[in-house]
């Protein structure tokens, strides 16, 4: 089966050095332009850029298809994506990514080349042994997996629970609404037990005692998070890191449902059995209206 292509595109000045050809005088100011200035220099217009070394917009987009950029538009999404990663705040962030172009189309574009871009990079960095070693902590025989979000994280911890819950005999979701609150609930933990955390920026402190006192207590923490630097990850087994940048002033969370939901298929295939059977055991529970069923009719008694 062949392998996905999953090589990161190339930076702007991996692009530069790797350029054997010579250039003309403007593209070499350019150049000089660009290498001082990024990754900001980029957010500007081509004309603006053009226009500070004393050359047209039309030799700027030359050098850029030169470089290998299908568009000013893609360099653009890269140069946004660096910015964005150093940015903290979605307030410090809008001006950085809002461009003049509030066209629909331009938010779709955008959207998908920063999310493509997201999804290339992580793949190609992701630390496989990391990811291995996850997987085989999952799928350890007596482990009991808490799985445990805040803010950003709790729609990636709520899938992560619901789908391994379907492959792995204890499967618990932490915090929610529930009669217990989290520290209620961490009163048995012990060597047996397993943290699996999506946490990404602004990183709640919650997680980050949580996963200290799984470490405490003998426990295995594994951790899906956009920083190594992350509060958490101190007490983190296996970090898997993903890429956020977005088109908005807001994070994108697609490479990090991309992890999970290979972290979800590599414990799904080690535990076949379980998983059929899991699904013959739901098949009669998921039948349409069983929960109206189970309940008494509103007419009864009458």
């Amino acid at each position: 089966m062949p392998h996905a292509d999953t090589t990161a595109a190339p930076s702007l000045n991996q692009r530069i050095s790797g350029y054997g050809k010579k250039l003309t005088k403007s593209e070499r100011r350019l150049i000089e332009e660009l290498q001082a200035h990024h990754p900001q220099g980029l957010l500007e217009s081509a004309t603006s850029l053009a226009r500070k070394v004393g050359t047209s917009a039309s030799t700027v987009v030359r050098l850029l298809a030169k470089l290998g950029y299908a568009s000013y538009a893609q360099a653009q999404m890269e140069a946004r994506a660096e910015v964005t990663a150093l940015l903290a705040s979605p307030a410090t962030r809008a001006d950085a990514v809002i461009g003049d172009d509030t066209s629909v189309r331009s938010c779709l574009d955008n959207a998908l080349l920063h999310d493509q871009h997201n999804l290339a990079a992580t793949f190609a960095a992701l630390d496989v042994d990391a990811f291995e070693a996850s997987v085989k902590l999952l799928t350890q025989r007596k482990v009991r997996v808490h799985v445990l979000g805040q803010r950003h994280g709790v729609p990636l911890a709520s899938h992560l629970a619901l789908h391994l819950n379907l492959c792995l005999p204890d499967v618990r979701l932490l915090g929610g609404a529930g009669p217990l609150p989290l520290e209620d609930q961490l009163l048995r933990i012990d060597e047996n037990d397993l943290l699996l955390t999506p946490t990404f920026r602004r990183h709640s402190l919650a997680i980050a005692r949580t996963a200290a006192y799984f470490r405490e207590r003998g426990a295995k923490v594994v951790m899906v998070t956009d920083s190594p630097t992350a509060p958490a990850a101190a007490s983190a087994n296996h970090l898997l890191l993903v890429r956020t940048s977005s088109a908005s002033p807001f994070d994108s969370y697609t490479a990090a449902l991309s992890v999970c939901n290979a972290l979800i298929t590599a414990v799904a295939q080690r535990r076949k059995k379980e998983l059929a059977a899991a699904f013959e055991r739901g098949a009669p529970l998921w039948e349409p209206h069983w929960n109206d069923a189970a309940r008494p009719s509103e007419t009864s008694g009458r």
